[in-house]
């Protein structure tokens, strides 16, 4: 009996390592739509999740630890976003900048580059505009989450969070309206 359980613990330690490896790339994405610098979103994430696995007998991390690490997330970016200054758009700029030289470059025409640059610049501004509980709940939505784990992510209501996207997806849309004539 004490060989089963073993393995069981063994088992559920590979069930934990493999959540954190299915999690980690989202919960990167999901911190980096608040903090902006991928050095600083990693230091968060890494940190959250720490915390979580140091409580992994209290927690179901592989049915609810995702929320919970999204919740930890929101919560630690926006009081790291509080305590900082605003972004400026030299430091959007120079991300931009990173990214674009890790394409292919032979396979872009340069007004293409052009048109891509000023497009993320739009958007990466319109998300700045936004209020950080709209933003995450944007980003989160982004990611593919139900409104109800949104809310519960956001320790909101439901009907709360989906107030805070229509807002967020209303001022994108605003912020973005050249983008999104149509031409006739």
């Amino acid at each position: 009996m004490s060989d089963a359980a073993g393995s069981r613990k063994n088992a559920s330690d590979e069930e934990i390592e493999t959540w954190v490896n299915t999690v980690l790339p989202k919960a990167v994405v999901y911190a980096r739509s608040f903090i902006r610098d991928t050095h600083t979103a990693e230091d968060i994430v890494h940190d959250c999740i720490c915390r979580l696995l140091d409580r992994k007998n209290h927690y179901d991390l592989v049915n609810d630890g995702f929320k919970l690490l999204l919740r930890s997330i929101s919560n630690a970016s926006i009081d790291r976003v509080r305590r900082t200054e605003p972004w400026s758009l030299d430091s959007i700029e120079s991300d931009h900048s990173a990214s674009m030289e890790q394409m292919d470059r032979r396979a872009i025409e340069p007004i293409d580059t052009a048109i891509c640059k000023e497009l993320n610049l739009s958007v990466e501004k319109a998300l700045q505009h936004l209020p950080l509980k709209q933003r995450a709940a944007l980003e989160l939505k982004s990611l593919g989450l139900q409104l109800s784990e949104i809310a519960e992510s956001l320790e909101v209501s439901e009907s709360n969070a989906g107030v805070l996207l229509h807002r967020a997806r209303a001022a994108m849309a605003k912020e973005l309206a050249a983008w999104l004539k149509k031409e006739t």
